[in-house]
């Protein structure tokens, strides 16, 4: 997988790569709810990079500025932020991989209890077509 050429987006390359890692390990502990946190944040991370990458250099800064708020943990949001960016299409299967990973939010890291095993793994599976996808487009 390439690592992205511009400095900001790299620092939002590097830390998927150990949390998607993390997210497998719980997976295969039981600890379905935190791996699909992680998983989840993986996804967000990954699409922060990749909207860098797209991103003229002297604009950001300024779009890295967006990265705060409730807002910038909203998958939506990304893929918006990323087509305004001249971004292309989803494809298919990343589009369908969105509708998987679309019950992610932050508010995960605060609640108690578990997610089925069906529907965690479905989920890390959706979050790995995702990274797939990005990796590839990464400049």
């Amino acid at each position: 997988m390439p690592v992205p050429q511009n400095p900001a987006a790299r620092k939002y390359f590097r830390a998927p790569g150990q949390r998607c890692e993390d997210a497998e390990f719980l997976l295969q502990a039981g600890r379905m709810l935190g791996a699909v946190y992680l998983a989840g944040y993986c996804v967000e991370c990954l699409l922060k990079a990749l909207i860098l990458c797209q991103v003229p250099a002297g604009k950001r800064e300024q779009v890295r500025e967006q990265f705060r708020g409730g807002k910038a943990h909203d998958y939506v949001w990304h893929r918006d932020l990323y087509r305004a960016h001249k971004g292309p299409n989803l494809p298919p299967d990343v589009v369908e991989a969105f509708s998987e990973v679309a019950i992610w939010d932050t508010d995960l890291r605060y609640e108690p209890g578990t997610v089925a095993d069906d529907d965690a793994i479905a989920f890390l599976r959706a979050a790995e077509v995702i990274r797939v996808w990005a990796d590839g487009r990464m400049s």
